[in-house]
């Protein structure tokens, strides 16, 4: 009878698992929504297969919603609404395309049109981007596609850029997908247009690939006069946007931050927000009006100012009425009669809501994350922790379910966010949350390097890809259990790209301590990878910031190798890896696969068509459920 009791319990808790996994790998149930210029469209990123597709809803006739499933071979990824007839959204795949090196495989990007009259779908032209949407022309648009010249051959996209390149700009019949005329062609050294919400171009950006050299130049005088230049030895600078009636532009400058462009005089002037710095803020731009609208920028939670008096008074009595720590207003139609409204608290799935001011209704479109009879994920809380060095280092950590401070010390697991310029916040993380509800906690460091925090901050991390910013990690580790939150002693590491790096090197870096990793689509050898990209330009000039000379000694290289490291691991590895990935290419996997063949403590997953991106439920699933048992083996929560 205590067998037959005993295999029962067994039974249940393993559906309770499956069905918790379920819960957190779910895909999104909203993950982004647009309306139509006139307000009588709806589309939002849905998910009801497991795999990111788009609904459609009538907000006027109110007809059945349509569904655009995802495509085979491929992925949704974002979508946009050109005219009030069609709507366009992206597909990425991976594909062969022949270069002068030979066939390469790449993640290509391609635009979609589809149809509300015939409900087909058009596609547009190979990784090519909407340029504009050619206001007053319901079946046309125009896209841009940049393309490379290697040596004497042109490589057809803008993948692979290693000596000249050109940009070149189409206007495209949305119904038949088919080229209606080539408005814009560049000049070698030419690889962005801005076009006004009519077409015409107003900005080119050139930029030489061997100097560093970047300018802006008119792009409406037939002279091409150049409006701005400098050097630029890490990232470009970047136009977000034309405001003031396309009379200037919004430009993003690396080490300067955001600032007005004059198109007719060239001269640079800060956004004047009321005496509030918005250097570090992104613009919030009302594309109908070629205007500048307000600012966004990310603290623990998203965040926006309005400059513009109207939708400002929306946004502050919007956030009266919600109850959200964080809301947002994502998306308008052209007379801001209707807005998508995006609603946030620290570790809780967002609330998508639909605000129609013709009627005054606001209601709940959709949460991202259900959770099943009431569950709630666990707490998400800031901390902060001084690094070795004295640097000020944020973090999130994410307690389990029904949990608070005072009943730690817990089991640990440190997440590293990938990028490695990239950063964690207090939002939802489906990852995170799962490894709490099994009853860690789990530490989100943003390291030196990270964005959001200035700068400085990013410059700090030059040079510590695989050193100083895993100490800071460290550290992270040391004051949660300094603190009584975590265990003394062990604890596992997970992460994905940058991230699962990171996890790597925390084990050979503080191999004492470590118990496990958890790698998803990690970089195992780095600096093969900075020797395999085609392009000797600036993003080369970026990633050895980070890096290290690609030149730099054998010996200095393996330092921040696991794959040249591979014999000093002592921790159980779990590696798992897409083998569509085109990012972190799969690879990495079979070269660490390879050197640690014959070791037991190492286990190595594939899972087949998914790319780096964790895009399906199908593939989170997997990284969840090998985890759990993973976790189980090697480092148990109980």
């Amino acid at each position: 009878m205590r067998i037959l009791v005993g295999l029962i319990a067994a039974v249940i808790l393993a559906g309770q698992a499956m069905a918790q996994i379920e819960t957190y790998a779910a895909m999104p149930r909203i993950w982004s929504a647009d309306i139509s210029p006139d307000g009588s469209r709806l589309a939002t990123g849905c998910s009801p297969r497991g795999a990111r597709e788009i609904c459609i809803y009538d907000l006027v006739g109110g007809a059945d919603p349509i569904v655009i499933p995802a495509p085979d071979g491929g992925r949704i990824s974002g979508f946009t609404w050109p005219s009030n007839a069609y709507l366009v959204y992206y597909i990425t795949s991976v594909q062969r395309v022949p270069t002068s090196g030979g066939l390469r495989t790449w993640t290509l990007r391609q635009p979609v049109s589809y149809s509300l009259a015939t409900g087909r779908s058009n596609l547009l032209m190979v990784d090519s981007s909407l340029a504009s949407p050619l206001v007053g022309v319901d079946d046309r648009v125009a896209v841009q596609i940049t393309y490379a010249y290697e040596g004497a051959t042109r490589s057809g996209s803008r993948i692979g850029r290693r000596d000249d390149f050109g940009t070149l700009v189409y206007e495209m019949n949305l119904e038949n997908g088919r080229r209606v005329r080539r408005r814009e062609v560049s000049t070698d050294s030419t690889f962005d247009f801005t076009l006004n919400q009519v077409g015409e171009a107003i900005l080119e950006a050139r930029y030489d690939d061997d100097t560093g050299a970047y300018a802006i130049h008119g792009a409406a005088d037939t002279s091409h006069p150049e409006i701005y230049s400098g050097i630029f030895s890490g990232g470009l600078p970047a136009i977000l946007g034309l405001t003031d009636g396309g009379t200037a532009a919004a430009l993003r400058i690396p080490g300067t931050g955001l600032r007005r462009l004059d198109i007719a005089t060239g001269d640079l002037s800060p956004f004047n927000v009321n005496g509030v710095d918005v250097s570090l803020m992104d613009p919030i731009v009302d594309d109908y009006a070629m205007d500048v609208v307000g600012f966004s920028y990310t603290d623990d939670l998203p965040r926006q100012i309005f400059t513009n008096r109207e939708l400002a008074a929306i946004h502050a009595e919007l956030t009266q009425v919600l109850t959200e720590d964080s809301v947002r207003i994502s998306a308008w139609s052209q007379d801001w009669t209707k807005l998508v409204v995006v609603g946030e608290d620290a570790g809780r799935p967002a609330h998508y809501y639909l605000l129609d001011l013709s009627t005054g209704g606001l209601g709940l479109l959709d949460v991202e994350t259900a959770f099943p009879d009431g569950a709630v994920p666990g707490s998400r809380l800031a901390v902060e922790y001084a690094a070795s060095d004295g640097l000020n280092i944020e973090a999130y950590m994410t307690l389990p379910p029904g949990r608070t401070q005072a009943d730690g010390p817990f089991p640990m697991i440190l997440m590293p966010h990938g990028g490695p310029q990239a950063r964690d916040t207090a939002g939802f993380d489906w990852w995170a949350a799962y490894y709490a509800s099994l009853g860690y906690v789990v530490l989100q460091p943003n390291f030196r390097g990270s964005e959001g925090y200035g700068y400085d901050f990013v410059e700090a991390g030059y040079g510590g890809f695989g050193t100083r910013m895993i100490d800071d990690m460290i550290d992270g580790a040391q004051y949660l259990q300094a603190i009584g939150l975590a265990r003394p002693g062990a604890y596992c590491a997970a992460g994905a790209s940058y991230g699962g790096y990171a996890a790597l090197m925390l084990a050979l870096r503080d191999r004492d301590n470590l118990a496990c990793v958890i790698s998803f689509a990690g970089v195992t050898d780095p600096f093969s990878i900075l020797e395999s990209r085609s392009s000797l330009g600036i993003s080369l000039r970026y990633w050895e910031q980070f890096l290290g000379s690609r030149y730099g000694s054998r010996s200095e290289q393996a330092v921040i190798t696991p794959l040249e490291r591979s014999g000093e691991f002592a921790a159980p590895l779990l590696i798992l890896h897409g083998d569509l990935d085109t990012t972190v290419p799969y690879g990495q996997l079979r070269l660490m696969r390879d050197a640690m063949a014959g070791n037991p403590a190492a286990r190595f997953v594939t899972l087949p068509g998914e790319d780096h991106y964790l895009r399906s439920s199908e593939a989170r699933t997997i990284l969840l459920r090998e985890s759990q048992a993973f976790l189980e083996e090697y480092f148990p929560a109980d």
